[in-house]
């Protein structure tokens, strides 16, 4: 199976999805992040290789800059060309609706670029968007109806977040302790164990383009 997120900022892939990141390419899955902001050669690029190394996944960058990322034309083709080449099947990406203008830039991309992506590959990647700051949205909550057991892969999301030192990556790890551990109350077993239980949660989107879930699904 193959696993590309999307996501705006370097660190965002570990704080939003690190986990279930690790969890697939502890399988065997490739495992591959695209930001759309900061370049290979910038402290961020650098701290970005880090954090992918640690989750065992690659990394790619759109070159746009940091609070300036935009549905353009230009990164729509950028976006499409990676997505192509490697023709996921699993594609993590921001909640139209996150507060935050880059992350929801980033997301309208995905969603554009998308429909074309499943033409040229022949097949449809289940597409995923991720948590937000606390959960909320310009139009709502932001309420998982998917959620990744991430509690084995603990410590090495926090050692990934960890790898984005000009990041104050404390602060981060203390939001994703009570945002992963809430998701972990909601989405916990009655027969798990009784010591912490850690998930990351995601919400299903039907892309641009598609009617209803069957018509995306059944592709």
């Amino acid at each position: 199976m193959k696993l590309i997120a999307v996501l705006a900022h370097p660190d965002d892939a570990e704080i939003w999805a690190g986990g279930t990141i690790r969890k697939h390419t502890q399988r065997g899955d490739e495992a591959h992040l695209v930001y759309m902001a900061a370049t290979a050669d910038s402290v961020r690029g650098r701290e970005a290789q880090r954090g992918a190394a640690i989750l065992g996944a690659q990394v790619s960058f759109i070159d746009l800059p940091d609070g300036q990322v935009r549905d353009t034309p230009e990164a729509c083709e950028r976006v499409r060309s990676i997505l192509q080449q490697f023709a996921p099947d699993i594609l993590i990406t921001h909640w139209i609706d996150d507060m935050h203008p880059d992350h929801a830039a980033t997301a309208s991309v995905v969603q554009h670029v998308l429909p074309f992506v499943i033409s040229h590959i022949g097949k449809a990647p289940r597409l995923w968007a991720c948590d937000t700051y606390f959960s909320t949205g310009v139009r709502g909550t932001f309420t998982p109806d998917i959620y990744v057991d991430v509690t084995e892969q603990w410590s090495q999301k926090l050692a990934a977040i960890r790898a984005h030192q000009s990041q104050r990556p404390e602060s981060w790890i203390a939001r994703a302790e009570r945002q992963c551990g809430l998701h972990g109350h909601r989405y916990t077993p009655p027969e798990a164990p009784l010591e912490r239980f850690y998930a990351e949660g995601f919400k299903r989107v039907i892309p641009f383009g598609f009617v209803t879930a069957v018509d995306y699904l059944d592709f």
